[in-house]
This record gives structure tokens, C-alpha cells and sequence, in this order.
């Protein structure tokens, strides 16, 4: 049997193996055998209780061994999208749209083209909502094989996935943006790699852990940063690794060009009290950025090499920037 309990073939297995135990328990091994009492003794019980419910309550669906078996079959595909949905999304704009994952097709779930029109739920999956199959592959598509891809099934800890999970799934639609939202975002990432590309003809072999491959974080940063006005945010507080701290010190923070491009320099010598004593991509910087909504003011830790260091340095900057900003205030 496949390790994934809800891989297609062992359910074929376990629907052979329950055929073969109603005809005979002991033609099955002992814990198959154990299994399906197990099974029957929570079904009787189950008929029971309904048995002994109140008459005045009204009758509960019944659902045909068919149903359960489809029921079951989407189970099997929900969870294979959360799997897998991550290997077909669309990530690269500049690439044609990728080859399906075969192992993603509805005939790997027992499933066909006249199913797509039955009445689909699970309790687990957008809380119930019922709709037809083909409303549900669609949901299921545009949630793990979209513009994003998400890959979270295999963290052990059950909490966090069940928080990923949820978070996932409640903001299946996903807004396009805007036209200058996405020209926003093109400039962030032009510039990140037109800083690189210079960067690597002028300084040739000179040591700037770049941020070549990683510009699209530069669009995640901007984006918070453009919402902080409007919410109420008014400074920032950063910590981060060597590679590509040069990239958004220039791009993101706003250092000087011809400081950080003279930094690179063999002459080099910092005009500072303390003189020079550290590596380039080693230094912090602070700025103000302006935005229509208000300014925001962003600072950069210094990092030397020990990388998580910096981590309780950010954090001390940030409860002392709390506790002054709070004092001027009078709260």
C-alpha cells in the first residue's frame, strides 16, 4: 500500500479487504480484522443512538454506499491539492503556464467527468460549504495551483498546519491588483536586479552577497512599508542576513548610491567619529521614507557575522522605540 492513507489505490485495497472480511473474518490478517470490528462496532452504535433519539427530531440523511465512497474520493483530492496543488501553480509570469501534475488528475481519485455536476463537501474544507465537484476543483485550483504556490503539508506540528490551512483556503480569491500596483511591483524588482547587474560588471569578484534570485522580496517589503501609514505605523525596526543587505540598504532603506557604490572602493575612508572597523554589507543605515499618507522611519541594524545576534538587538531597538514613543505621547 502507498504511505498516504489517501492515495487511490489504497482505497481499492481497503474496499477489497472489507468485501473479503464480510465473507469470511478469518480470510483476512488480524489487524485488518481487528479494523473492520472496530468499524462495525462504531457503525451499530452510531444506529443506535439514532434509534434512541427523540422522535420529534428530524430523520438524518442517508447516504448510499456510493455516496460514501465519493464522499471519500474527495477527501482524497482535497488533501492531494494541499499536497501537490504547489507543483502546477503559475509562479513565473514570464513563463507559459506549467504542465499538469498527472497525479492530480480526477481519474487518479476514482473520480470522473459525470461526477463533476454531484454535490461535493467536506467539513474541513471552507467549512462545509457545499457545492457541486466542479465548483470545488475550480476553488481547489485557484487556492494551491494559482498565481501562489503553498507548500505546508508536511510540517509535523498539527496546530500550525491547521492555521496555515485555514488561513490558505478563507482568501481563495485573490485580488489581481491594480494596473499601477503591478507596475509598482516591476519597477521594485527592476531595480533590485539592475543594482545587481552593475554591481557584478563594476566590482567584478568584489564580496557583496547579492540578492540575485531573491529580488521578488523587495516587493514584499515595499508593500508593507506603502501600508504602514495608513495603519498606523510609523517606524520599523529591521534585522537581516548578508545576502542582499547591500540591495535593499540602496533600494529599500534609501542609502545614499554614491555612498554604497564608494563603499566598494579600495580608498575607501568612512567619514565617521569611530572611523572605519567593519565590512560594507555588515552596516545598518536609518531613513525617512515619504509617502502621501505620512513619513515612515526605517532603520537596519548592523549585523556582524554571528547572523543570529542580531535578532535580540532588533527586538531591544524596538521596545525602547515603544517605551519613548509611548512616554512622548503621555500614554
Amino acid at each position: 500500500m502507498n504511505s498516504s492513507v489517501s492515495a487511490r489505490q489504497n482505497a481499492d485495497v481497503m474496499e477489497a479487504k472489507y468485501a473479503q472480511w464480510c465473507e469470511d473474518p478469518r480470510s483476512v490478517e488480524e489487524s485488518w480484522s481487528a479494523f473492520f470490528q472496530g468499524f462495525e462496532l462504531g457503525s451499530a452504535q452510531l444506529k443506535r443512538r439514532e434509534e434512541t433519539s427523540s422522535v420529534s427530531a428530524p430523520p438524518a440523511a442517508v447516504c448510499s454506499d456510493s455516496d460514501l465512497v465519493f464522499f471519500g474520493r474527495v477527501v482524497a483530492l482535497i488533501y492531494n491539492y494541499r499536497t501537490l496543488g504547489h507543483t502546477q501553480a503559475h509562479i513565473n509570469p514570464l513563463e507559459d503556464q506549467p504542465e499538469r501534475n498527472l497525479r492530480l488528475n480526477l481519474e487518479q481519485f476514482g473520480l470522473s467527468e459525470a461526477d463533476l455536476d454531484r454535490v461535493a463537501w467536506n467539513a474541513y474544507f471552507r467549512h462545509g460549504e457545499r457545492m457541486t465537484l466542479r465548483d470545488m476543483v475550480a476553488t481547489l485550483e485557484a487556492t494551491y495551483s494559482g498565481k501562489i504556490g503553498f507548500e505546508f503539508m508536511h510540517i509535523h506540528h498539527t496546530p500550525v498546519r491547521h492555521w496555515m490551512r485555514e488561513r490558505i483556503e478563507s482568501h481563495a480569491v485573490r485580488s489581481e491588483g491594480s494596473p499601477e500596483k503591478k507596475l509598482s511591483a516591476l519597477r521594485w524588482v527592476l531595480e533590485a536586479e539592475a543594482f545587481e547587474n552593475f554591481l557584478g560588471k563594476r566590482f567584478l569578484g568584489e564580496k557583496r552577497f547579492s540578492n540575485e534570485g531573491g529580488e521578488g522580496a523587495m516587493i514584499l517589503l515595499n508593500a508593507i512599508l506603502e501600508a504602514c501609514p495608513s495603519n498606523g505605523v510609523h517606524e520599523i525596526e529591521m534585522g537581516m542576513s548578508h545576502r542582499g543587505r547591500m540591495n535593499i540598504l540602496a533600494n529599500f532603506v534609501r542609502k545614499s548610491l554614491t555612498t554604497v557604490l564608494y563603499e566598494f572602493t579600495p580608498n575607501y575612508e568612512p567619514d565617521l567619529v569611530a572611523g572605519d572597523g567593519d565590512v560594507k554589507y555588515h552596516l545598518g543605515y536609518e531613513s525617512i521614507r515619504e509617502f502621501p499618507d505620512g513619513k515612515v522611519r526605517v532603520s537596519l541594524a548592523a549585523n556582524p557575522s554571528h547572523l543570529e545576534a542580531v535578532n535580540s538587538i532588533v527586538e531591544g531597538k524596538a521596545r525602547a522605540r515603544q517605551r519613548v514613543l509611548s512616554e512622548g505621547s503621555g500614554e
